[in-house]
Formats: C-alpha cells, sequence, structure tokens
C-alpha cells in the first residue's frame, strides 16, 4: 500500500468513526440523563391562529401535578406489605382529594363539597412470606407479592411446584396439580388489563384450581421484572400469587433444570369493615342552569403515575384554563368531580347513575380524564423498548353524530391518536353512568398498568397538553350547541 494509499484509508476510517461519534451524540441528546426520551422529542401539533386560546395549557405545568400526586403515593408507602399508593378508604386516597380540593380553591371554585361513601369490607394483605426453595437455596423474589384479593393461607403452606407454561389444556395434558403450586406464565393483553390466564382468554387459574392446585403463582409479563396488584378472578378460592417475568424466569430454569423445587406460601389477610371513601366536587359557575362534568379518579395503586394522575392533571389544567376565562364565556356551569374508590367499586360515579334524574338533570355533556397520556412502547426481544410518541387511546362518545364529529376533529387537530374504531362500552370510571348522557372520554391501560413501574417517566407531557387542549377545544364547541342537538340519535342533520 502506497503512502497516498494509506493516507486515503485512515482518512475514510476517521471518517466512519466521526459518524459513529455523530450519531451516538445524537441519539443521546434525545435521552435524558436516566436514559428516558425527551420531553422536547415528542412532537406536538403547532396550534393554529383559532386555536391559540389553549396556548396556556401547557404539558410541563402539568407533569409537575402528576409528580406531586405520585409523591402523596410515595408519602404513603409501606415497605412492611408493599400494599401502598392512593389506595381506596385510606390515608392515601384521602390525600388526594385533600390535594384536589386545595388546588380547586386556589383556582377560585366554588360550591367546594365532598360527598362521603361507606366502603363494603375491604381486603388488604397484612402480612405475607412467600419463598422459592431449590438446591439447598432460598429465594425470595421482590416482584412476588399476594394476588389482589387473594384468600388468606391457613398457617404456611409447603408445596412442591409445577411449571404448565401458559396454562391451556394441552400444556394441563399429563400433569398432577393436585395440591401442589401451580406456575403460569401469563401474557398480557396488549392495551388493556387482560392476561392470557385470565378467564377471558385460556382461564388457566381457574383450570388449575379445578385440577386441584393447592395454590397458583401467575408470572406476569414477557419483559421487565413487574410487581403488580391483578386478581385471580371472581371463582377462584385457592391463594395465589403474582410474580414479574425476570423473576418467573428465575423459577422456570430451576424446574427446567430438574431441581426439586417447593413453595412455602403464607398470606395472612386483614378484612376491615367501616372504611369510607369520598368525593370532592368543585364548581365554575356559567351563564346558564346546564351543567358540564369533568371526572378523574383518585385512587391508584404504587405512583400510580398514568392511573390516575394523569387523569387528574389534565382535570386541573382544564379547571385552570377555564378559571382564567371571563365568566360570560362559559355558557354552562362547568363542575369538576375527584371520584372516590374506582378500583373498589366506583361509588362516586355509581351514585351520580343511581341518582341521575336529580344529579344529572340539567347535564350537557360529561368528560372523564382518565390514563389519558403514556408512552408508546415496542418489544424488542425480551425488551420493552419506549418511543417518543403517546400511545394511542381507545375512544368513546355516547351522543349525536355532530357531538362524535366534533370530538374527532378536537383529536386531529391537537394530535391525540385514537384507535380505528370507538369501543362499544366506556371502560373506566364512567362506565356506569356513560350512558346516562352524551359522554366523551379517551382511555389507554397499558401493561405497566397497576404495576410499580406506573412512575412519572412513562407520562409524555405531550400526551397530557394534547388531550387537555382537545378537551378544553370540545368544551367550547359543545357550548355553541343546545342540549337537544348532543343527544344519541340526532344526526348531523339535526333530524
Amino acid at each position: 500500500m502506497t503512502s497516498a494509499t494509506r493516507g486515503m484509508a485512515i482518512g475514510t476510517a476517521m471518517l466512519v468513526i466521526g459518524a459513529a461519534a455523530g450519531t451516538a451524540l445524537a441519539q443521546t441528546s434525545r435521552l435524558d440523563a436516566d436514559g428516558n426520551v425527551r420531553e422536547d422529542a415528542y412532537i406536538r401539533i403547532p396550534l393554529s391562529d383559532a386555536d391559540q386560546r389553549y396556548a396556556a395549557i401547557d404539558g410541563a405545568r402539568m407533569k409537575d401535578i402528576v409528580r406531586e400526586v405520585a409523591d402523596i403515593s410515595l408519602a404513603n408507602r409501606d415497605d412492611r406489605t408493599k400494599y401502598w399508593g392512593r389506595i381506596a378508604g385510606t390515608r392515601g386516597e384521602e390525600m388526594a382529594r385533600e390535594y384536589v380540593e386545595r388546588r380547586f380553591r386556589e383556582l377560585g371554585l366554588t360550591d367546594i363539597r365532598d360527598q362521603e361513601f361507606d366502603l363494603p369490607t375491604q381486603w388488604f394483605p397484612a402480612d405475607h412470606d412467600i419463598r422459592v426453595e431449590a438446591g439447598g437455596r432460598t429465594y425470595r423474589f421482590d416482584s412476588m407479592v399476594p394476588a389482589l384479593r387473594s384468600n388468606p393461607t391457613d398457617g404456611t403452606l409447603d408445596l412442591e411446584a409445577v411449571w404448565v407454561g401458559t396454562g391451556s389444556t394441552a400444556d394441563f395434558l399429563g400433569r398432577d396439580v393436585a395440591g401442589k403450586a401451580v406456575f403460569i406464565h401469563s401474557i398480557p393483553a396488549p392495551g388493556s388489563m387482560g392476561h392470557s390466564a385470565g378467564a377471558s382468554w385460556e382461564d388457566a387459574i381457574s383450570r388449575a384450581q379445578d385440577r386441584g392446585a393447592a395454590a397458583v403463582v401467575v408470572i406476569y409479563g414477557i419483559s421487565d421484572n413487574f410487581t403488580i396488584w391483578q386478581g385471580l378472578g371472581r371463582d377462584v378460592a385457592i391463594p395465589g400469587a403474582f410474580m414479574g417475568y425476570e423473576d418467573g424466569n428465575t423459577v422456570k430454569e430451576l424446574i427446567g433444570g430438574g431441581e426439586q423445587v417447593r413453595v412455602s406460601m403464607r398470606v395472612d389477610v386483614d378484612y376491615r369493615d367501616g372504611l369510607k371513601t369520598a368525593s370532592v366536587f368543585g364548581t365554575l359557575p356559567g351563564t346558564t342552569d346546564e351543567d358540564i362534568y369533568v371526572l378523574a379518579h383518585l385512587d391508584g395503586y404504587f405512583e400510580a403515575a398514568l392511573d390516575n394522575a394523569s387523569g387528574i392533571a389534565v382535570m386541573l389544567a382544564l379547571a385552570e384554563h377555564f378559571a382564567a376565562r371571563p365568566a360570560e364565556e362559559r355558557r354552562r356551569n362547568l363542575v369538576f368531580v375527584g371520584t372516590a374508590g374506582h378500583h373498589v367499586g366506583s361509588p362516586g360515579s355509581r351514585w351520580m347513575h343511581d341518582n341521575r334524574e336529580t344529579a344529572l338533570a340539567d347535564a350537557a355533556l360529561m368528560i372523564n380524564c382518565e390514563h389519558v397520556s403514556v408512552k408508546q412502547t415496542v418489544y424488542w426481544g425480551p425488551a420493552m423498548r419506549m418511543t417518543d410518541i403517546p400511545s394511542p387511546r381507545r375512544w368513546w362518545v355516547n351522543g349525536s353524530d355532530r357531538l362524535v364529529d366534533l370530538v374527532l376533529d378536537a383529536y386531529r387537530t391537537f394530535g391525540v391518536a385514537v384507535w380505528d374504531r370507538m369501543e362499544d362500552r366506556a371502560a373506566g370510571e364512567m362506565g356506569s353512568v356513560a350512558r346516562d348522557l352524551p359522554s366523551v372520554q379517551i382511555i389507554r391501560s397499558p401493561e405497566i398498568k397497576h404495576t410499580d413501574q406506573d412512575i412519572p417517566e412513562w407520562v409524555p407531557e405531550a400526551g397530557l397538553e394534547a388531550v387537555a387542549r382537545a378537551y378544553a377545544r370540545i368544551v367550547d364547541d359543545v357550548n355553541e350547541l343546545d342540549r337537544e342537538a348532543l343527544q344519541p340519535g340526532q344526526t348531523t342533520d339535526g333530524q
């Protein structure tokens, strides 16, 4: 090789190295110090001149609210039981209600009041000790917790472990599970709280019980290591636990390696009576007697940033936005409600349904703020990767063609991605009341819901901002229409 050739080769190598370094630098610039996609890397739809009135609805300020509400959960954390968060009927939920009420007062809302509800007997895991033993070693897994509303054990169970894969009929074929602890690998259903071991899919948990299992352990996920509060099913009477994917793989390898694996399980349950919960109401008066309701449920498991600090943030952003507008621009009263006990039967919204003839007599519209902004994820092998867009949401509108059109137009205008077709029912907090009046919601329930990874880092500012702006525009557009024009069955031509 001549000196000229060597010089060209070295020059080419330096260009390649420089390009690689530049690429790495560009990628790093999209990530924050913790390796998460930076908030300013998310796509935002520029506001038109006509929509500048929504510019003050700011995603960063809403993200601060998400963090503040998540901090309430952290203040309530109890490392002994791990059953912490804004649990319905506990001080955690009460602190969230006090936070929302304080914000209502700061914004100048009127008729601020709590509406209290008695809760039925509530399940709490008083204490638990669940261990896996194999080859003379004892394994304790941080992700392994009792299943939500699991039956208690009678003392400590000492059980042989058996692996049944995803728990299909074929997986159980030829396996003796009677009197044993059955390990089932359950695949989360994308975009919902369902998972493959549940009754709507393989029904593997019930199958284990029907074949005599003494306990069941559900391994949740296909990546990461989520600790989750999830139930076994209404008709499951045997005790059980959930654990994360990575920890579950450890148990699978122990069983697959021929080890004799046993499970020691003790679950003590405290059934508490006399607990109460409450919704908090606040109103921005309008210029008529008609109402628009805006809901967000208060309770949640762990930090509950998506479920439902994100909804609380959007509700408070709407209250702030309309409180700053001249009162004469508010055709209808805006009634904001932090609703009670969503995860234990939604007594707040059910009360509205039960008393719809009076409580909703003057209501023109209801908007539910729930699970509104979460990062879109993709699976890459056994890893779940975050992207730089908010995840598309399920959506619901109960109302006229005109209402559907203006809602979808608001979503398009502000970049709120939704699924291809409307759901056939309103899931979530508004489910019991959604057909009682014109109603609107979007909702997303990804794998992190009810897990220890439902943290503020999963809630992008861009999604909060887009949803709050869309909802604000929906309120404005609805206020241009009479109640009759919003009712289900009305077509775009008013017929």
